[in-house]
């Protein structure tokens, strides 16, 4: 959390600096300006000054805009001068530089704040969070359409990634959860047969929470991709599947890239059975496998070299 304070009026204010600190009100609003911005609905300044206001509490109505109207410009100007200063040291968490020096929407949270959408025609139901639940199938897909999502920028695709991660509740959901072996899913069993089925009920999500769904799954992807993990009791990086040049592009997009060479590798590669059985087969416990195969070829490559 930050904390403003002004001892002239013995005021002291703590505000969220990253998403993770925020309550449901204030995600919903904030990541709402920074997709407006994103949109070119709003600028950018004025998503920043937005979220200050929200975060302090601080109301923008007719009366306080009608008081700006009637102070002189010297000190109107020296208000929001003093906003924006503000908003430089409290409102980091909304965007960021990527590499091309353009800003984006800096949503780097692992927590899937949105498990459930209810729709007109059903209740749909999404992953854990850092995608800790889906399968190697789920994933293949969803990667696949979101880098197809990126290239034509049409909502159906965008819908279509979305339905490998979020669907309705499985058939005999309250029987089955009672069972000893109940596997923890809510939702129906991942079908690629049925993406563009569940991707019609997607589209009923308003847009802004198709962009934030879009921004949680890229922000995984990058952080399953480099950061360390643990699993099973033991910390684990994936970065070694991925390695990258200092010239070579970061970006979600061409994250994408990389995990549909490394993807298909496994699948064909086959070692959990055919790409039917390998598809149903958790998605950690892929890249577990891929980690330590990874490895055991590095040292015997290793050894070779001294020979």
């Amino acid at each position: 959390m930050n904390t403003l304070e002004i001892p002239e009026k013995d005021i002291k204010l703590e505000i969220p600096s990253h998403w993770d600190e925020m309550s449901e009100e204030q995600r919903n609003y904030c990541l709402k300006q920074a997709i407006w911005a994103s949109f070119g609905i709003i600028s950018v300044d004025e998503a920043r000054v937005r979220c200050l206001y929200f975060l302090l509490e601080i109301k923008r109505d007719w009366a306080s805009i009608a008081k700006d109207r009637i102070l002189g410009q010297d000190r109107v100007l020296d208000k929001y001068s003093r906003i924006y200063v503000l908003c430089d040291e409290l409102i980091t968490f909304l965007f960021k530089s990527n590499d091309s020096g353009l800003l984006e929407i800096n949503y780097d949270t692992v927590y899937n704040y949105y498990p459930v959408f209810q729709t007109k025609k059903a209740t749909l139901h999404g992953p854990d969070h850092l995608l800790a639940d889906i399968s190697f199938g789920e994933f293949r897909a969803a990667i696949e359409y979101m880098n197809e999502y990126f290239e034509s920028k049409e909502e159906l695709t965008l819908c279509k990634m979305i339905a490998c991660l979020y669907r309705p509740e499985r058939d005999n959901f309250q029987q089955v959860s009672k069972h000893e072996n109940f596997d923890g899913l809510r939702r129906q069993p991942f079908n690629r047969n049925k993406v563009h089925e569940n991707a019609l009920l997607v589209k009923n999500i308003s847009s802004i929470h198709k962009t934030v769904i879009l921004l949680w799954f890229t922000y995984c992807i990058q952080y399953i991709q480099s950061e360390d993990l643990t699993l099973g009791g033991s910390t684990v990086n994936f970065r070694i599947l991925f390695p990258k040049s200092k010239s070579e592009d970061t970006s979600s997009k061409k994250s994408g890239g990389d995990w549909i060479y490394v993807l298909h590798g496994i699948a064909k590669e086959g070692p959990f059975g055919d790409l039917e059985k390998t598809d149903k087969v958790g998605l950690f416990d892929i890249l577990l496998y891929m980690e330590d195969m990874k490895r055991t070829m590095d040292k015997q490559k290793a050894k070779t070299k001294r020979k």
